[in-house]
């Protein structure tokens, strides 16, 4: 699982991940993270290194995209890299 690591040290796996999400309209309104992609709150809550509930508050406030199948969010690993690189305050100090 791609960990954010606050220095800019970075694993093979992440770089090729950041990748990704350069080459993908990830962006788009009808972008749906395909089954690789996808992930439930507490393995976002883990990549984030916070609670499951902090990861509520930010997906209710829309700090985070939530997807949903039927009432189970949903995120999108790759959505969730492109946000954080974008809006350091999200990672742990």
């Amino acid at each position: 699982m791609a960990k954010f690591i606050k220095d800019g040290l970075q694993s093979k796996s992440e770089k090729e991940l950041q990748i990704e999400v350069s080459n993908e309209d990830i962006l788009s309104p009808y972008y749906f993270p395909p089954p690789e992609d996808q992930m439930r709150q507490r393995e976002v809550a883990e990549m984030f290194s916070t609670t499951v509930q902090t990861i509520i508050n930010w997906s209710s406030s829309g700090k985070i995209p939530t997807f949903r199948i039927g009432k189970v969010p949903i995120y999108s690993r790759k959505l969730l890299i492109y946000i954080a690189r974008n809006n350091r305050n999200l990672l742990k100090s």
